[in-house]
């Protein structure tokens, strides 16, 4: 197997709205580099559909504040919200200059209102494809200085006296070598560990992997958020939660709203919606008869109900894997305890969402959080030693049958039992030093299903609405 070595100043491992948001801000005498593991456009940013939260056009940003921390259930941290929320306040006017045009009616914004949002505040581009108009737009304002690299799987860090300098990689299937000033995590969540998500199948948990393995702290594992509409079909897909803010109704087979008993009914924070239809004991129903021009405001949902065969007035939905509020444990700056590595969006525990994200906040905090981890990036080039990968020697048949256990306590109702056994039948795995791609990639995604695993059994033990737990609940290294 040959070896390729390259060098930058940078490296991004990801190419969604986080890795992007960082490209752009960095100083353009830097050779960044962004390296996604399938194709560039395999990120969750490119499938957001509700938009960005932003209090733009509001007289503050205290309400949108008010707004998370109340659906974080007092569990998110104020300081760090008010950030985001302030600082979000300019996150539209700053996209527009790169080019990404936001949906408006006339000279007016079309404002959208999600779940647990006092007011209408979220911004979308092309009705409910926010994610690939605007990924679309600030791909495109990607500066010379930046080099986007497909196919490349990071398998591990590489540190020099106590610093990250780099990764060892895979492109395609050849043993591929990054040395670099400063390392940017943006790998997104955990949510295609299991079949039934929201998320890109490229998302799989490598960046909390990478990380542990280098001695970042990882801070609240547990803190899982289910999306409560996604299309009850074989193959799931998001439902936006605009539609609900447009209108639709959550209702049970007989047409009665299933959340009635809630002060906020189907625009209740995420968390309530998903696990009442979790305990709903039939099949639940978006009726959307009192959307008003929906095919033209939902133009992806109108062509998927169409392909599926369903009756677009009646949408049949239910609860699925959608994003990670924990990760890793980062300063208001995107720095990890780790010197020379930082992690930015998902994948990162910046405080701002607590135990349930407010819809819409996570692109905002990509934005904002991007420009902070450029704004503080510390650039040190230093050569380091190669160092031997290990691997799981696992056949792609017994990986099959461990990740169809992940699917059975990976839930919004977790499993003690399945917990258990999942760590028992993983923890005395072969190992192999002849790693491939494959075989990494597996260990990757086993490895970061036990970090999960493990923060599921602590969680019994935890009291969410104690704020001091983001400092001391930490998986050990």
């Amino acid at each position: 197997m040959s070896l390729q070595l390259k060098k930058v100043d940078v490296l991004i491992v990801g190419t969604g709205l986080a890795a992007v948001t960082t490209a752009l801000h960095l100083p353009k005498a830097l050779n960044v580099l962004l390296v996604a593991k399938e194709s560039v456009h395999m990120t969750n940013s490119d499938l957001a559909q509700g938009g960005i939260a932003s209090s733009y056009l509001e007289e503050t940003s205290e309400a949108h504040g008010r707004d998370t921390y109340a659906a974080s259930k007092g569990t998110s941290e104020k300081k760090r919200v008010s950030l985001l929320v302030e600082e979000g306040r300019r996150a539209i006017v700053e996209m527009e200059r790169f080019g990404v045009q936001f949906d408006r009616e006339e000279e007016t914004y079309h404002l959208g209102k999600e779940g647990a949002h006092g007011l209408p505040r979220i911004y979308h581009a092309g009705g409910d494809e926010t994610g690939r108009y605007v990924m679309q737009a600030l791909r495109r304002a990607l500066p010379g200085n930046v080099t986007v690299l497909e196919h490349v799987l990071v398998d591990d860090l590489i540190v020099h006296q106590g610093r990250v300098v780099g990764a060892n990689a895979f492109l395609h299937e050849e043993r591929f070598r990054i040395l670099a000033g400063a390392v940017v995590l943006a790998t997104g969540g955990i949510g295609a560990l299991v079949d039934w998500t929201s998320n890109c199948p490229a998302v799989t948990g490598d960046g909390l992997i990478l990380a542990h393995r280098v001695g970042a702290r990882l801070t609240h594992l547990q803190r899982i958020q289910f999306h409560p509409t996604l299309l009850a079909v074989e193959e799931p897909q998001l439902v936006t939660e605009a539609l609900r803010g447009a209108g639709a109704l959550l209702v049970d087979r007989y047409g009665q709203h299933v959340m009635r008993h809630h002060p906020l009914g189907s625009l209740a924070p995420r968390d309530d919606v998903s696990h009442t239809l979790t305990n709903h004991g039939g099949p639940v129903y978006l009726d959307t008869r009192h959307v008003e021009r929906l095919t033209e405001r939902f133009p992806r949902l109108a062509k998927t109900c169409d392909r599926c065969g369903i009756d677009v007035a009646r949408i049949p939905v239910r609860p699925g894997l959608h994003f990670h509020m924990g990760g890793v444990e980062v300063d208001e700056f995107g720095r990890t305890a780790v010197d020379g590595l930082y992690a930015v969006g998902e994948v990162a525990d910046t405080g701002v969402h607590g135990a349930n994200r407010l819809a819409s906040n996570s692109l905002l905090e990509c934005w904002v959080f991007g420009k902070r981890v450029a704004e503080s990036m510390q650039v040190q080039q230093t050569d380091a030693h190669a160092f031997e990968s290990v691997a799981y020697d696992l056949d792609r048949l017994g990986f099959q049958t461990l990740r169809k256990q992940i699917g059975k306590w990976l839930t919004i109702s977790p499993d003690k039992d399945e917990l258990k056994l999942f760590l028992k039948n993983t923890q005395s795995l072969p190992l192999t030093k002849h790693v491939t791609r494959q075989l990494c990639e597996q260990t990757l995604q086993l490895d970061a299903a036990r970090l999960l695993a493990r923060a599921l059994l602590e969680m019994e033990n935890d009291d969410e609405h104690d704020i001091t737990a983001r400092t001391t609940h930490a998986i050990p290294n």
